[in-house]
Order: C-alpha cells, then sequence, then structure tokens
C-alpha cells in the first residue's frame, strides 16, 4: 500500500515570531497526508474539532506540558506515549505504532533543544532516541525539527551561535549536520532530505540565511520515500513524504 506522512513545525519561533494558526489550519485541511507529525502544535488541541477533516483522525496530544508534538493519524494507532530524556528539556519526544494496512510502523515525533546548548546536547539526543528505538522491530520514522544549526566554522557560525543563544563549550570544527547524519547512519537510519537543503527562514521576510538544514526526516526498515517541500507558511518548511 502506499501512504504519506507530513512533518512540519507550524508556530515559528518565539524569539521573532509566531505563525498564526489560522493560517496554518487551511494547509493542513488541504494536505494530502494520511499520518502529521507537528511539532510546536499545543493549541490544536483545542481547534480540532471545528475542522472539517482532522477531526475524524486518530490523535495522540501528550499530557506533559513539556511536550508540544502531536500526531495525527487516519491509521489506527494502537499505541503511543512520551520517550523521556533523562536530564530536563524544553521538549520530550512524541511517539506512535500506526497500523497500515500491512504493517505497523513506529513513528517519534522530535524538537530538539537549542537556546543555550549546543551541536553536542543535540545528539546525545538523538542517541537516546535510537537506543529506544533499537528495540522496536519493523519500520521507524524518526522526524521533527532537529535544531541543527551549526555550520563550519567561520563567521556565519559565530553569528548563528549568537542569533539562537546557543552555548558554544560543546561545539566541534564540523558541519553539524554531518555529524548529525553520521550518527543516524551508524544506528541503520538513512535521511530522507537532502542534506544541504535549506528548510528554515526568517519570516516574514523568508530569509534563508546560512541555508539552515534544522528538519530531518529518518527512516530504518522502510523504502526511502518521495520528498516534497512545501512552501514557507510558518519559519519552516512542511515535509510531504510519500511512501
Amino acid at each position: 500500500m502506499s501512504f504519506s506522512v507530513l512533518n512540519w513545525n507550524i508556530e515559528g519561533s518565539k524569539y521573532y515570531t509566531k505563525t498564526n494558526l489560522k493560517k496554518i489550519i487551511p494547509h493542513l485541511e488541504k494536505s494530502p497526508a494520511d499520518i502529521f507529525c507537528l511539532q510546536e502544535a499545543h493549541e490544536l488541541r483545542e481547534k480540532l474539532s471545528t475542522l472539517n477533516k482532522l477531526q475524524h483522525f486518530n490523535c495522540v496530544f501528550p499530557d506533559n506540558h513539556q511536550n508540544r508534538n502531536i500526531i495525527l493519524s487516519k491509521f489506527p494507532i494502537i499505541s503511543s506515549g512520551e520517550l523521556i530524556f533523562p536530564q530536563p528539556t524544553l521538549e520530550n519526544i512524541t511517539w506512535a505504532d500506526i497500523k497500515t494496512d500491512s504493517q505497523t510502523i513506529r513513528i517519534y515525533n522530535c524538537h530538539l533543544e537549542i537556546t543555550g546548548v549546543g551541536p553536542k546536547h543535540r545528539i546525545e539526543q538523538l542517541k537516546f532516541i535510537l537506543e529506544a528505538a533499537s528495540s522496536c522491530r519493523g519500520p521507524i520514522i524518526i522526524c521533527g525539527d532537529m535544531n541543527t544549526t551549526i555550520p563550519p566554522a567561520g563567521l556565519s557560525r559565530r553569528f548563528i551561535k549568537w542569533f539562537h543563544k546557543e552555548n558554544d563549550d560543546d561545539i566541534p570544527a564540523q558541519d553539524e549536520r554531518h555529524i548529525f547524519l553520521k550518527t543516524a547512519e551508524s544506528a541503520g537510519f538513512t535521511e530522507s532530505i537532502n542534506i544541504s537543503k535549506s528548510t528554515w527562514c526568517i519570516m516574514p521576510l523568508r530569509l534563508e540565511i546560512f541555508k539552515l538544514k534544522l528538519d530531518w526526516f529518518l527512516v530504518r526498515d522502510i523504502p526511502k520515500p518521495e520528498i516534497s517541500l512545501g512552501k514557507y507558511i510558518s519559519d519552516h518548511r512542511s515535509i510531504l513524504a510519500k511512501f
């Protein structure tokens, strides 16, 4: 069978903009996706019953106020929960086992930390997710806003570190994206999006400063999907993955 997954950080950065949910909802309603993985989407809980299409989807809304990552699925969700990091963090991970017609797929919906931390912290968070996924048999998707912001050493790195208020104590010399990818691949995962593709901009100018790829769509034990990137409605592109 075929199905599609939409990943999207929908609300924008709290530092300089917050996308109006009314602008986002029409795009969600029109999306052909069968499964939605949304970050910064906690406000959607109270709006869901008013929507034409999505109110009929199965939902995972975490109860923890530290988790604003939700999963919606037109397929049955047979189990779900939160993956809680061992150290206090901005947000936990939402996961769900989704039963399609032919198989059960585990999805981890993530929003990794950025303020006051750096690449080393995010790599440790990724390793924690990968370790949890290692005990799962069958297809796995790890997606979300991973905040992989740090480019190779230079002026752009210094500016981005200042702009995002990141800690510089644990920043290696390499481009963070390459370290992140290598870590995921070592656990058997493949990244579905071009590693040099920008998925983030400064709103409202839609300025893709330094071409930052913050959003990832990692897969294991499932064919690599066809990826389509949406326009900037929030400060992140939506990612539609067709399997």
